[in-house]
């Protein structure tokens, strides 16, 4: 599958080179242009914009870092939400806030472009390993596209429903526990 990749930080980097393992075919770009000097070594192809990244995408990844770097992207400087092709499949992986996801969903669905929220939960060596978890929100139609390239970055997959803002809801929510309640240690007490 063709894939545009955008956001290569400590995160994006593992995640677009689990990817680019399992055979697909990469356009990747970061604003920071050295960062993608990994992905070049196994085959990926550097973009100029996001949307020459998504150039012949079946698929847009993104890892970008807030609802500041998203903004950036698709509604300032870039404008990707314009050059995105109608029936590509975006899934963002980054964190953003609920009421950004919403707008994103808006814009989306105005184009006909499917959106999945996708952030994850793990650190950097579990997106190496290929063991981070996704929690997912979408129609089940841009779930069952995304399915397969979320595969080869994460261990699992919880849906948070039909709407990619509820996803967004529950990382942040996810965000604020504290981590022994989401890790059994043996011999302590239960919740």
């Amino acid at each position: 599958m063709k894939i545009g990749f955008l956001g290569l930080g400590t995160m994006g980097t593992p995640m677009a080179l689990r990817l680019a393992a399992a055979g697909h075919e990469l356009s990747v770009w970061n604003r920071t242009e050295g960062r993608t000097k990994p992905l070049l070594r196994e085959g990926a192809i550097a973009a100029g914009t996001p949307a020459e990244a998504e150039l012949g995408a079946d698929a847009v990844v993104s890892m970008l870092l807030d609802d500041a770097a998203y903004e950036e992207v698709f509604f300032g400087i870039h404008r990707l939400i314009d050059a995105l092709s109608p029936g590509v499949l975006h899934i963002a992986c980054g964190t953003v806030s609920v009421a950004f996801s919403e707008r994103l969903a808006v814009e989306h669905a105005r184009r006909a472009i499917d959106f999945v929220g996708a952030p994850v939960f793990g650190l950097p060596s579990d997106a190496v390993e290929g063991w981070l978890w996704v929690v997912a929100g979408g129609v089940e139609q841009a779930i069952d596209r995304a399915r397969p390239l979320l595969a080869a970055f994460a261990r699992g997959v919880t849906i948070a429903g039909h709407e990619p803002s509820q996803a967004f809801a529950v990382k942040l929510a996810g965000s604020f526990v504290p981590p022994r309640f989401l890790i059994p240690v043996e011999g302590a007490p239960g919740p």
